[in-house]
């Protein structure tokens, strides 16, 4: 996924002509503290409201255009750089332009958030397993290899450095009730922290209690 795939398409941009109290009014309309200025399909900068909060709100953009933010992005980055973008330069929007400057829209963490989520396999059922295991004995072929001797699949893995130089593993697998597989990492001495799943065992507790409330209430 690219950014070109996460583009914010309700919210506008302005113009150098615009004055800053029309600027305001929008961002106020469309509940965004960000407004892209494009000159010709050309990308210009991008305003903060912080920023025209400050000035004459009867000053056009052109007049100010040189307190605005010239980041950017190009289209074809990936999702997870455009995250890192938007972190180094602290802000919650960032403009995606072609390789000639051509203005597309503006990408926020919300849209990029929205997006993984419906194309990952974040939203597919499954349980998740949470190890932690050393730096230097990571090993996602051996995670996968025992996921998969339980005939199981491993659809997303994400990891987290800790303070101890030791690493967090979480791991969404195709499968509901992860009794064995967390028996499997067990064995293999892996420290499992969490398992968040619901066993076929607690499902037919379930059930069965649910058949006895049922039949009381009789």
């Amino acid at each position: 996924m690219f950014a070109q795939d996460c583009i914010e398409t309700s919210i506008p941009f302005i113009r150098l002509e615009d004055k800053i109290h029309f600027v305001l009014d929008l961002m106020h309309e469309y509940k965004t503290d960000h407004l892209a200025v494009v000159n010709d399909e050309q990308y210009v900068a991008t305003v903060s409201e912080n920023n025209l909060l400050e000035m004459d709100d009867e000053l056009t953009i052109n007049a100010i255009i040189e307190f605005a933010k010239s980041e950017k992005i190009s289209e074809e980055t990936h999702l997870f750089d455009v995250l890192k973008k938007c972190n180094d330069i602290n802000s919650y929007a960032v403009a995606v332009v072609t390789s000639e400057n051509n203005y597309i829209g503006i990408t926020s963490p919300q849209k990029i958030l929205e997006q993984f989520t419906a194309k990952s396999a974040l939203s597919a059922s499954g349980g998740i397993l949470l190890l932690e295991v050393e730096a230097k004995n990571y090993s996602l072929t051996e995670i996968s290899r025992i996921v998969e001797s339980n005939n199981a699949m491993i659809l997303q893995t994400m990891l987290s450095t800790q303070p101890n130089n030791s690493l967090r593993v979480s791991i969404k697998i195709n499968k509901v009730d992860l009794k064995e597989i967390q028996a499997s990492f067990e064995r293999y001495n892996y420290n499992v922290i969490a398992v968040y799943h619901q066993s076929v065992f607690e499902y037919q507790l379930q059930d069965r209690y649910d058949s006895l409330m049922r039949y009381l209430e009789v």
